[in-house]
């Protein structure tokens, strides 16, 4: 039976995942944002497709993490709640 990826390494990956899902998600919205008309159609048909094509490569990138970080969802525990308190040792909190 083959074995599974280490469950600490997989919840490292996860985090990781999941952080460059949002960067792309906002790198896309930033994208869309950054639309200039150019008052020269020829040019804003290029642009338009240019940053269309940007968009849609960052949205693909994006689903491509989250997917993978649901792959590794049973080789990993959840991710911890940004904030939760976590135990620096038995008895403590660090906040």
């Amino acid at each position: 039976m083959p074995l599974g990826p280490d469950p600490a390494r997989a919840q490292e990956a996860r985090a990781g995942l999941a952080a460059l899902r949002d960067v792309a998600a906002e790198g896309e919205d930033d994208v869309l944002a950054a639309l200039a008309v150019t008052g020269e159609p020829a040019a804003q048909r290029v642009l338009d497709d240019w940053l269309d094509q940007v968009a849609d490569t960052l949205r693909a990138l994006g689903e491509a993490a989250g997917e993978l970080g649901l792959a590794l969802t049973g080789a990993a525990p959840p991710l911890a709640d940004p904030t939760t308190p976590v135990p620096t040792s038995p008895g403590e909190v660090e906040r």
